[in-house]
């Protein structure tokens, strides 16, 4: 279900980026510095509005939600914790959209495009909760608990919950008494002992051949700037990024060169103009 979603969301905003059909852009970007549960948040909370919005009524009928990790695709080998997340879960990576695919300045010049930000505009913690993850947890049992019932979006959650709280330690200072309860509630239907398992596989220095080549198609060769520097938390991200002047097809071959092509309108200037 999740990947349907994706798919239909990606060929949406590329034919409004084309200029094919006027719809409104509500742009989910994950947060400047996207880790893992940042990039959960961004497609799960996505997810949550687009099935609100087409419940109500009274919201804006030519409208398209869309969720955007806010670096270049190519950049995914730095994050390669999100991508084995992903790969395992079953989440189409040719389906995802990332800020060099997406034509920014035409949709805002255009009046389509309004954007929320993962944790500074929307799903902020306010030291109540441990994880993004947790609030979003709570937002589809209200709103949407019938697709809280997709496996794969319940793994996402937990996945984002135990990495934000690492794996509910008392040691971490987050970690709270409502991501316990969020855990608790995600992994209904689990083995006693998959908690664990699970957290101590998404925190693996994954290598795997069948993996890396899984990456290699979806994101590209690794770039030169990734071999040169050797990885660090895999958690980490980088700052946001400049967008190409359209969507861009995600990559569906391994390319001997990943496109790096930038323009002028970035996303912190974008930021700067809009407020």
């Amino acid at each position: 279900m999740i990947n349907a979603f994706l798919r239909r969301q990606r060929a949406t905003i590329g034919m409004a980026s084309d200029g094919e059909v006027s719809v409104k852009a509500k742009i989910v970007l994950s947060s400047y510095t996207p880790d893992t549960s940042s990039m959960v948040a961004a497609i799960c909370y996505a997810w949550l509005l687009e099935n609100t919005r087409k419940r109500e009524k009274s919201k804006i009928k030519d409208e398209v939600v869309v969720p955007v990790i806010n670096m270049r695709r190519a950049r995914m080998w730095e994050h390669k914790q999100a991508a084995w997340l992903f790969h395992h879960i079953g989440i189409d990576a040719s389906a995802l959209i990332f800020s060099d695919e997406l034509d920014l300045e035409g949709l805002l010049m255009g009046k389509q495009l309004s954007l929320l930000i993962v944790g500074q505009d929307v799903l902020q913690t306010n030291g109540e909760v441990g994880s993004l993850c947790t609030i979003l947890t709570d937002n589809y049992c209200e709103d949407a608990y019938d697709l809280l019932q997709t496996s794969n979006l319940r793994r996402l959650l937990l996945a984002g919950i135990l990495l934000d709280t690492q794996n509910l330690s008392s040691l971490a200072k987050s970690s709270t008494n409502r991501d316990a309860e969020a855990v608790q509630l995600l992994l209904v239907g689990s083995s006693p002992d998959y908690r664990d398992f699970f957290f101590k596989q998404v925190m693996k220095e994954h290598g795997e051949e069948y993996f890396l080549e899984s990456m290699r198609q979806h994101y590209g060769k690794l770039p030169v700037e990734v071999k040169q520097k050797p990885s660090t938390a895999p958690t980490s991200g980088p700052a946001a990024v400049q967008p190409t002047p359209a969507l861009a097809p995600a990559p569906s071959k391994p390319t001997e060169k990943p496109s790096c092509t930038k323009n002028k309108f970035s996303v912190g200037r974008f930021f700067n103009f809009f407020s």
